[in-house]
């Protein structure tokens, strides 16, 4: 049977067209009750459909039993599937698994089946033509079944490409100088619960949606514009939680990644953009910003570091590049170990008393520089900046 509208199939009634005719009239008879028996079938047997039948929720669940007994002893009428590809989209809306409304679905089946039988029995059906029936009623709850999947499967589809956009849109307001509130709203828009933390990792392009998938769903990706090429961003929460650390590491074993700082959630473009930095400093393995701190300050201005190198460094200028690189280091040293002859005999792999010799020599070339807390600072600096070259 062919029917007109593209939204309403004509259900296979061929198998119940061999039926008497005074049985279909009997069976018509039983469709009220029948409903009601369904109902409260559902609501014993379904435990998500365990609650009344009221608002929207009862109205779609009372008018997918009506219209589908309705339609099943009638050969004339189509089935209209939009009514059950619409109970499967509003599974998916409100969060529930499709089996709960395949479940119904068995549940009818299978109480319509006995009545239906019974009823049969009494009217005389041969054998064959109750096998008829089990066919009948089985075919159409698949139909029923299949209409439902696939609005199960559209909405899920649209819920979550809109749930992508809404997290995008949130994800680019973190990189941003957003309000709390701002970032707040987009939050709730975007259904996403917000952590405690956040923290900034940078992993090859194409590795970001794996990881995020497996670290859990409220993990956001960014696609680096002005990021190190090649790299996507991730935002993933409480890194910094109980057991976040361990199941870090073996997330990212094997893989090139740097990992930033856990920030407050508002504040995540903090962690981000010390991770960039630090991605375009080390490049290999698995890099903590938290062990690059140093790296990263002595080298965010390089242009007014050098010139202090320039400046505290100036006295050694007259110096053998030989001599130079050995008063550097010395002096490297003594600023590491305070002082202490002996320590930094050891470090240098030289005796005591050259140590006291080449102090004796930077004093003399340095002053009261050695001295003064602000200028060893500013020569830690130079000399830790030369050292990572």
């Amino acid at each position: 049977m062919v029917c007109e509208s593209t939204s309403r199939t004509c259900h296979d009634m061929t198998r119940l067209s061999v039926l008497p005719a005074d049985a279909l009239v009997l069976w018509q008879a039983e469709l009220p009750v029948l409903a009601d028996e369904i109902l409260a079938a559902i609501a014993q047997e379904v435990p998500s459909y365990a609650r009344p039948f009221e608002g929207d929720f009862g109205r779609g669940v009372n008018l997918g039993v009506q219209v589908a007994l309705g339609r099943f002893l009638d050969p004339q009428v189509a089935l209209d599937r939009d009514v059950y590809v619409g109970l499967g989209r509003g599974e998916a809306r409100v969060g529930r698994s499709l089996e709960a409304l395949l479940s119904a679905y068995r549940v009818g089946a299978r109480l319509a089946w006995a009545r239906l039988a019974n009823v049969g029995l009494r009217s005389g059906l041969s054998p064959e033509e109750l096998v008829a029936l089990a066919a009948a009623v089985f075919a159409y709850i698949d139909e029923l079944s299949a209409a439902s999947a696939e609005g199960y499967a559209a909405e899920q589809s649209q819920l979550t490409g809109d749930r992508d956009r809404r997290r995008a849109v949130l994800a680019r307001l973190l990189l941003a100088e957003s309000s709390p509130r701002d970032l707040a709203e987009a939050a709730e828009a975007a259904g996403w619960l917000p952590p405690t933390t956040l923290t900034a990792v940078v992993v090859p392009l194409g590795a970001g949606h794996e990881l995020a998938t497996r670290w859990d769903d409220r993990a956001l990706v960014v696609t680096e514009d002005d990021g190190p090429r090649g790299s996507a961003l991730l935002l993933l929460p409480d890194v910094d939680g109980p057991g976040g650390s361990a199941r870090l590491a073996r997330l990212l074993a094997g893989r090139t990644a740097v990992v930033g700082l856990p920030v407050a959630w508002t504040a995540a473009r903090t962690s981000v953009a010390l991770a960039r930095r630090a991605a375009r400093l080390r490049d290999g393995g698995v890099v903590h910003v938290a062990d690059l701190l140093a790296e990263l300050v002595v080298s965010a201005d390089p242009v007014a570091l050098e010139a202090l190198a320039v400046r505290r460094l100036r006295p050694l200028a007259g110096l053998t590049a030989t001599q130079r690189e050995r008063m550097e280091s010395t002096l490297r040293a003594w600023l590491a170990h305070q002082g202490d002859r002996q320590r930094i005999a050891a470090a240098l792999g030289v005796h005591p008393q050259t140590v006291r010799y080449r102090v004796g020599l930077l004093r003399d070339l340095l002053g009261a520089d050695l001295d003064d807390p602000l200028r060893r600072l500013e020569l830690e600096l130079v000399l830790l900046r030369r050292a990572l070259g």
